[in-house]
């Protein structure tokens, strides 16, 4: 099987200092703001996947190296992979990475209509940005409470592997990002 990569954190925007050329990236990581320079931003933003491509294509390391240019320093994604701001994750065994992160969502549940009563949106009020089936928005809507993605997929009955392979889906319309696991309450 593959081996997928995702952004880990909440992007909070630019943070200008002096000059417009005086600025970083700021990421929400737990409860840390993690500083990230353009360059480090620009594969943390593409590891979330491209709206032209969602469903279609494998986002991995090969993925992210095609898309930049070729004089891009491929060392950017180990940066980042050390900083935890990314994640490969082994389709093959990917429980180690769903104990260590959560799934949190970030836009607004707009339910399903009655056109399409079989997919749920999440969006704005006035523009829907990401479809789901009615089990992945359930899983959307509540898995920030259980400690990790693992508790979350089965207090849902939901196949990990399966939530993993459609996640960039929620990631690329920023529906949802992913962070640090959250402590088991005992």
């Amino acid at each position: 099987m593959a081996t997928l990569m995702f952004p880990i954190g909440h992007c909070l925007g630019t943070y200008y200092t002096d000059s417009a050329d005086d600025h970083v990236q700021q990421v929400r990581l737990g409860g840390e703001i993690v500083e990230l320079s353009d360059e480090e931003f620009t594969v943390w933003s593409l590891a979330h996947g491209m709206s032209d491509e969602a469903g279609q294509a494998v986002w991995d390391r090969t993925r992210i190296m095609t898309l930049l240019t070729s004089d891009f320093p491929a060392e950017v994604i180990d940066r980042l992979l050390d900083r935890h701001l990314l994640a490969e994750v082994d389709m093959d065994d990917p429980t180690t990475f769903a104990v260590r992160h959560r799934l949190l969502p970030l836009q607004l549940g707009l339910g399903n209509t009655t056109d399409v009563p079989a997919m749920f949106r999440s969006g704005t009020t006035d523009l829907p940005l990401a479809g789901m089936s009615r089990v992945l928005y359930d899983l959307w809507l509540w898995a920030h409470l259980s400690p990790n993605l693992l508790a979350a997929c089965k207090e849902h009955q939901i196949d990990l592997k399966a939530v993993l392979n459609t996640l960039h889906a929620l990631l690329t319309p920023n529906a949802a990002c992913l962070d640090f696991a959250a402590p088991e309450q005992p």
